[in-house]
């Protein structure tokens, strides 16, 4: 093992036993040099020695890198403070940092919410009643942050969130170092500094408390000496920008979804035609939209107003806005994974939903008898639009409302999914599974669902048996034109029941799509009194509740066939009488 290459401390390897000093260059500095790192021979074996040898090159790597910034234009404030020499601080200088540090956390939260406090804060007695809140996104970060915080170790912490404490030390000029003797110890007091101010957090978001905190310009601490104050701070430097190179690498989006492919494959995942075909025509849009070809230039600010883009010229959703952004920010992911690019484009890429973003109502009786005396169900019409999907306008509305089935499920049936229970033979189902390739939500969404004896004698066994004497993997003939993409044909069907509801049925409810008729039966299984095991069973949710357990992979509990038969059987629906057969 001695002569393996054994990471020592920052920016210290050993290499053959001798000790070895690497450090990356800036991703903002590489054309700013002729080497990609710096690499020394330390020539010693001695780690202690090493040590102070690699503090040494810390500090002077600093200062090279800053003056490069300064020659390049890119000198931030923080640049212009004098690089603080830290090495003979003691740990009561350390401590004060980390304090200074904490401080500087609660009080960026404060300026978050200052200019929305009202005055009666204030006041002797503090009213905090209604303190500001941070949005949606902010929170959730916050409380995922402290839950990984608390299950962090020291080691853990002072690898994966160095960058954020140096990110923050930086403006007093202090560089971090590992090779420093108070560097764990440091590092703990930072944890404990952060696990406070989301404490503090937590109180401001419950309006319990968290007033009155310290300003960081009040800790005391060695870095005060280096930083000039007013008045007599000296005039800002001038720096001419030198013009900035290119930062291609040879590599476009396409490159990295052939990656992501292989990647999807080495890990035994599946690779759906219809996602990469979704994915194609992101990378399209988002290349013409942005002008940017290689990865290597494209920014953080190109897909934000790809985002932003997708809001205002085409007024998508949001939901179908993220989607389309996912691809981008997927596809850079993989390659910061591959090493292509160096840096990640960052958190609050997204849009928030709203929480209203996903309100949907159920039918209600009129309106399924206005649906279901529709032509299409009770006279055999068939629009002939490609949107239509052919006979998918006739079952999948009808199967939807009998058995509280999405779309999607629907699609997806074939003549291996339309099967007798194994424990009742005399029972009929829709076996709702991801056999096949298929896709459900949730592992909860795996069910059996007893089928409404009525649609057999509408003709269903017919499409059983018409799919597999054609050896088709689905029932219906829109999935074999689109050569099985249940995205393309989910699609153009509800578009086709958007369309009908509106011109034909004249169905102007608010909340009301495709999706209303799963509503509808549930709430036709609420009505006729069933239990809360047999509409989870049947519907698809998880034990706990969906809304307290969104997207949990926990199974509903097991409920007897015999129940759940009964309970779709039973239900009464005043309309199932006009519908008649089909050939």
């Amino acid at each position: 093992m001695a002569d393996d290459d054994v990471p020592v401390a920052n920016h210290l390897t050993t290499r053959n036993g001798v000790c070895q000093y690497v450090r990356r260059v800036p991703e903002d500095l590489r054309d700013a040099f002729s080497f990609a790192r710096v690499q020394l021979s330390l020539k010693t074996r001695d780690q202690r020695a090493a040590r102070e040898k690699a503090l040494a090159l810390d500090l002077e790597w600093d200062r090279r890198f800053a003056e490069a910034r300064q020659r390049r234009g890119l000198a931030s404030a923080a640049d212009h403070l004098p690089s603080i020499d830290a090495t003979g601080w003691g740990w009561e200088d350390w401590e004060a940092l980390s304090r200074w540090f904490g401080a500087s956390l609660l009080e960026d939260d404060w300026r978050e919410r200052l200019r929305q406090v009202r005055g009666s804060a204030f006041a002797p007695v503090p009213e905090i009643s209604d303190l500001p809140r941070r949005s949606n996104a902010d929170v959730k970060e916050h409380f995922a942050r402290e839950r990984t915080l608390r299950a962090m170790t020291i080691g853990e912490y002072a690898t994966e969130r160095s960058g954020f404490v140096q990110g923050y030390v930086r403006r007093l000029g202090v560089s971090l170092s590992r090779t420093s003797q108070h560097h764990d110890r440091f590092m703990a007091a930072c944890l404990e500094a952060e696990l406070t101010y989301l404490d503090v957090f937590r109180q401001r978001e419950s309006r319990l408390g968290g007033l009155g905190t310290a300003h960081p310009d009040t800790i005391a601490g060695p870095w005060r000496k280096a930083r000039p104050e007013q008045p007599g701070m000296p005039e800002p430097i001038a720096v001419q920008k030198a013009s900035v190179a290119s930062t291609a690498v040879g590599k476009t989006l396409a490159d990295c979804a052939t990656k992501w492919c292989e990647n999807r494959r080495l890990a035994k995942k599946q690779v759906r035609p219809e996602y990469l075909r979704e994915m194609e025509h992101a990378i399209l849009a988002f290349t013409a939209h942005s002008g940017v070809k290689d990865i290597g230039e494209i920014k953080r600010k190109h897909v934000l107003a790809y985002r932003d883009h997708l809001g205002s010229a085409n007024n998508y959703a949001i939901q179908t806005i993220n989607k389309k952004v996912g691809f981008i920010s997927a596809l850079l992911a993989t390659a910061l994974n591959a090493g292509w690019v160096e840096t990640p484009l960052g958190k609050e890429i997204y849009l928030e939903i709203p929480e209203d973003e996903d309100f949907r109502e159920p039918y209600s009786d009129a309106e399924l008898k206005r649906i279901f005396t529709h032509p299409i169900f009770t006279e055999g019409k068939r629009f002939t639009k490609v949107k239509a999907c052919e006979e998918l306008q006739f079952w999948l509305p009808l199967i939807a409302c009998l058995h509280g089935m999405i779309s999607s499920e629907i699609i997806q049936l074939g003549p291996d999914s339309i099967m007798p229970h194994p424990d009742a033979p005399d029972t009929l189902c829709f076996v709702v599974t991801n056999a096949g390739d298929r896709r459900v939500k949730t592992l909860a969404r795996r069910r059996w669902v007893p089928i409404r004896r009525e649609l057999l004698d509408l003709g269903l066994l017919d499409l059983v048996e018409a799919a597999r004497a054609g050896g088709r993997e689905f029932l219906w003939s829109a999935m074999t034109r689109h050569d099985h993409d249940v995205t393309r044909v989910s699609g153009y069907f509800s578009s086709f029941w958007a369309d009908l509801s509106r011109k034909d049925l004249t169905i102007e409810s608010e909340g009301t799509t495709l999706y209303s008729f799963r509503h509808a039966f549930q709430d036709a299984l609420s009505g006729a009194g069933h239990a809360d095991e047999v509409k989870k069973a049947l519907m698809g949710h998880a034990e706990g509740g969906m809304t307290k357990r969104y997207g949990t992979k926990r199974k509903p509990r097991v409920v007897n066939i015999g129940d759940l038969d009964e309970a779709v059987q039973g239900l009464d629906w005043a309309f199932l009488p006009a519908i008649r057969r089909t050939s």
